[in-house]
């Protein structure tokens, strides 16, 4: 009968038919107990050796995957009221950093073919238009988390 162990070694039990993570020599002691620090059957991939039972840690929460969404470039812009729109415009004028700024972002804007409202480059760029005034508080996750409309699709 193969012995089965499981992705961390630890002795699970013996099997009746071959199964991945088997080997065919008995641990030394066949106990499963889980209690911490109690001695337990460890394969560890030569033999099996007999070492205090730790528990492993819980495996991360997997990132949900980045889902695009999308807008065509106008539909984004038309997601500024006009007023905010006129705001920006006027605090791309200059030769400060500030204006500096504004119109790269305007320039990346532009030069997109579509625009995804999860990315953290658009994110980051309409929360900062929030933080210096150029709009309302609040608008930018109005903006940004608003549900697409099938005229805003590019």
């Amino acid at each position: 009968m193969p012995f089965k162990y499981d992705l961390h070694g630890w002795f699970v039990g013996g099997v009746p038919d071959a199964e991945l993570r088997t080997v065919p020599m008995a641990p030394p002691s066949q106990t499963t107990t889980t209690t911490e620090g109690q001695p337990r059957a460890n394969w560890n991939g030569l033999a099996w050796v007999m070492v205090p039972y730790v528990a492993a840690a819980p495996l991360p929460e997997p990132e949900p995957p980045h889902v695009p969404r999308d807008v065509s470039r106008k539909a984004f812009l038309s997601r500024f009221t006009d007023p905010e729109a006129v705001q920006i415009d006027l605090a791309s004028i200059g030769a400060t950093v500030e204006a500096a700024q504004v119109r790269r972002y305007l320039s990346k804007v532009n030069a997109a073919q579509h625009i995804d409202l999860n990315d953290p480059e658009t994110r980051d760029g309409v929360r900062a238009l929030e933080a210096v005034g150029l709009i309302a508080p609040g608008r930018a996750l109005e903006i940004l988390d608003s549900p697409i409309q099938p005229k805003e699709l590019p």
